[in-house]
């Protein structure tokens, strides 16, 4: 998901998200590991970007936010085999790798976000190294993405779209972080009213109205990646030391 600054024009993402995002695809969401498709903005329309995003923008609202604010990537893991008409408490490892012909891969979207400025005052009783935020249109669209399928008495009741945040905070005691983003629920809600070609709010950001939330709702990193993705203890170790190098070191 591309970002707008405040205006319909169509804006790249600032450098350090862009850079986080090379970071975990050279170290975690690699090819070898996973099929990955891009379902962003730019990727799906290409040259018409701009034009898509600018119509979007001027027209913002439920319906066309969801395609403003869908996931950047659809992954498939090529060590995970989860169909969904099967238990899904029994997941099946795969070695060697599966090619693109095997059936039934454990899936799940990709969003990412970077936050480098720490609050300067707490929310209820969360620590400001613990306060995330996220755009309120999107966590919005991502809510309803994600809610459950209604009860049918049918096997997919209750199923529900994966999408996983990979999270960046530089001021958080973990720096990189993940979850799913049906388990986010905010702490603080901007209730501006967002409306095109208008800053909601006077920050030096978009300005667009946003939702806080306690990033201890997420799991450290290393710890999603062995728990939700069924890493290896030792690998995921190592993968997420050469993603903070990659991330963060010059």
């Amino acid at each position: 998901m591309q970002r707008s600054h405040g205006s319909g024009g169509f804006t790249t993402r600032d450098e350090k998200t862009q850079r986080l995002i090379r970071a975990l695809k050279q170290t975690i969401l690699t090819k070898d590991r996973y099929f990955i498709l891009e379902t962003g903005i730019e990727h799906r329309f290409g040259e018409h970007a701009e034009l898509v995003h600018s119509l979007l923008y001027n027209s913002l609202g439920p319906t066309t936010d969801l395609l403003r604010y869908f996931p950047d990537s659809l992954c498939f893991d090529r060590t995970r085999r989860l169909p969904t008409w099967q238990d899904e408490s029994k997941p099946e490892i795969l070695q060697p790798p599966a090619g693109r012909d095997t059936t039934g891969l454990f899936t799940f979207f990709v969003e990412y976000k970077f936050s480098a400025t720490e609050r300067k005052k707490i929310i209820g009783d969360v620590p400001t190294c613990y306060i995330g935020q996220i755009e309120r249109e999107a966590w919005l669209t991502y809510r309803r993405l994600t809610s459950g399928n209604p009860k049918l008495g049918a096997y997919l009741d209750g199923r529900r779209t994966r999408i996983a945040l990979f999270y960046a905070a530089t001021y958080a005691p973990e720096k990189l972080y993940a979850g799913w983003e049906q388990n986010l629920t905010p702490i603080l809600v901007r209730k501006d009213v967002a409306e095109p070609g208008k800053r909601a709010v006077d920050t030096r950001g978009s300005g667009t109205p946003w939702i806080n939330f306690d990033i201890r709702q997420m799991k450290p990193l290393q710890q999603f990646l062995t728990e939700d993705l069924l890493w290896q203890v030792t690998e995921a170790e190592t993968a997420v030391g050469r993603c903070l190098r990659f991330a963060f070191e010059d």
